[in-house]
C-alpha cells in the first residue's frame, strides 16, 4: 500500500497580492524608476480589472515594503528601500524575541559579531579625519562619567561613530537597530558599580587598536567589552524580579549634546 501523501492545504491569494505582485516586478524590471509617479488608481482598476479597493490594498503593500510613497491626495511615486526602513518593519517581530531570554542572548550575540567586525573594519580602513571623530567622541564619553544619562548617549555615540567608519548604511542600519533593540542592555549594565569603568577602560582600548591600525587588537577589545557588558546584564536580570526586558524606541544615531592605556 504506497505511503499516504502529505497534502497542504491550499493558500488562496486576495486580488490586491496579484496586484501588488504584478507591481512590483514591473518596478524591478524599470517599467517605472525611482521617482516615477505610478498611473491613477482609476488607470490601475483597469488595467488589472479589479475594485478600487485591492488597488489601494496593493499600494499600502508597496509602501510597507518600501517601494513607492502614498500621500493623501497625490499619485503613488516610485521610492527606494532605505536599510532603516527595512529594518523598522522587524521591529514587532523583534519585540517577540526579545520577550524571552533565549531570544535576548540570540540579539546579543549577533551585536556582539556585527560590532566586532565593525571595529576590525574600522582599525583596517579609518582615516585620519575618521580617527579623530572617534577620539572626539570618546573623550566626550570619558567626560562624562559619573553623569549616568550623559554616559549612556555618549556611549552610544562612541559605538555609532565606529559603526560609521565602514561607511555602509547597511551596517549602520543594522547597528542602530540591535542598539535600539538591546537598549535595555546597555541601561542595565551601566547601573553597576563597575559599568561605567569597565566600559570607559574597554573604550579606550578599542579607540588605540583603531588608532594604530591593530585589527586583531580592536576586535578582540570590542569583544570581551561587549561580553562583560552582556555578564553585567544578566548578572542584574537574574538578581531582579523575573519580568521580562524592556524594549525602548529612542535615537541610538550619534547625539549631538555633548557626554593603563594611552588615550586622553
Amino acid at each position: 500500500m504506497p505511503p499516504q501523501a502529505d497534502f497542504q492545504p491550499i493558500v488562496r491569494r486576495r486580488l490586491y497580492q496579484d496586484v501588488a505582485e504584478s507591481l512590483e516586478r514591473m518596478i524591478l524590471e524599470g517599467a517605472f524608476g525611482e521617482g516615477d509617479v505610478l498611473p491613477p488608481e482609476r488607470e490601475l482598476m483597469a488595467r488589472f480589472a479589479v475594485g478600487r479597493p485591492a488597488i489601494r490594498e496593493a499600494l499600502m503593500s508597496l509602501q510597507k515594503n518600501g517601494l513607492v510613497v502614498v500621500s493623501n491626495g497625490e499619485r503613488a511615486r516610485v521610492s527606494r528601500p532605505t536599510a532603516a526602513r527595512v529594518l523598522r518593519e522587524l521591529g514587532a517581530a523583534a519585540r517577540v524575541m526579545l520577550s524571552d531570554e533565549r531570544g535576548v542572548r540570540q540579539f546579543q550575540a549577533a551585536r556582539r559579531l556585527l560590532e566586532m567586525a565593525l571595529a576590525r573594519e574600522a582599525a583596517r580602513s579609518a582615516t585620519k579625519a575618521q580617527i579623530a571623530e572617534l577620539r572626539a567622541a570618546l573623550e566626550r564619553n570619558l567626560a562624562a562619567r559619573g553623569n549616568p544619562a550623559l554616559f549612556e548617549s555618549t556611549d552610544v555615540e562612541f559605538h555609532y561613530q565606529i559603526a560609521c567608519i565602514a561607511d555602509n548604511v547597511l551596517f549602520i542600519g543594522l547597528h542602530e537597530a540591535l542598539t535600539g533593540w538591546l537598549m535595555e542592555q546597555r541601561t542595565v549594565s551601566l547601573r553597576d558599580a563597575q559599568g561605567e569603568t569597565h566600559a570607559a577602560q574597554f573604550h579606550r582600548r578599542i579607540y588605540n587598536a583603531i588608532a594604530a591600525g591593530d585589527t586583531d587588537a580592536a576586535e578582540n577589545a570590542m569583544r570581551v567589552h561587549l561580553l562583560r557588558v552582556e555578564d553585567l546584564y544578566w548578572k542584574a536580570v537574574h538578581m531582579a524580579p523575573a519580568t521580562p526586558p524592556r524594549v525602548t524606541r529612542r535615537n541610538t544615531k550619534s547625539p549631538t549634546t555633548t557626554s593603563s592605556d594611552t588615550t586622553p
